[in-house]
């Protein structure tokens, strides 16, 4: 039996800077937009994460009748 390296270990690390990246630029971008100028509160970095993921899983959910497509008896 062969093991073949399949790469997940770089997508695991790409999608965890992504989130990162993804929820530092979310924090910057409310506490800069909605705080300065609407005096709204405050984000913490787990509520940005937290957006984050779930942008993710809506783009996620959105792609699946695309996925589910392909089963369809003709």
């Amino acid at each position: 039996m062969e093991l073949e390296n399949k790469g997940h270990g770089h997508t695991i690390v790409m999608s965890l800077i992504a989130i990162i990246l993804g929820g530092v630029a979310i924090l910057w971008s409310w506490n800069t937009l909605a705080v300065d100028l609407f005096g709204l509160p405050e984000m913490t970095f787990r509520h940005a994460v937290a957006a984050v993921l779930l942008l993710v899983a809506a783009g996620s959910l959105a792609g699946l009748p695309s996925l589910f497509s392909g089963f369809k008896e003709r």
